[in-house]
């Protein structure tokens, strides 16, 4: 990924390298695992609910397997 950062509205949205990003085995807290899960559950919503023309049926099947994968069975 770019480093950089462009304006988006009254946000800014800045790039980030993947080594900035932190990888799941940081967050093997049960309550931050919780949080995750409800947040990107959150975002699956919105992308769903407003279907942008870059959100393909991969990137469905990439966000529900990631969500059933953080699930406990």
């Amino acid at each position: 990924m770019l480093i950089g950062t462009e304006q988006t509205g009254n946000r800014t949205l800045q790039s980030k390298t993947e080594s900035d990003i932190p990888s799941v085995s940081d967050h093997e807290n049960s309550s931050e695992r919780k949080r995750l899960v409800e947040v990107l559950s959150e975002l699956r919503s919105l992308l769903e609910d407003y279907a942008p023309a870059w959100y393909t049926e991969e990137y469905h099947r990439r966000v529900e397997l990631a969500l059933h994968t953080g699930k406990k069975h």
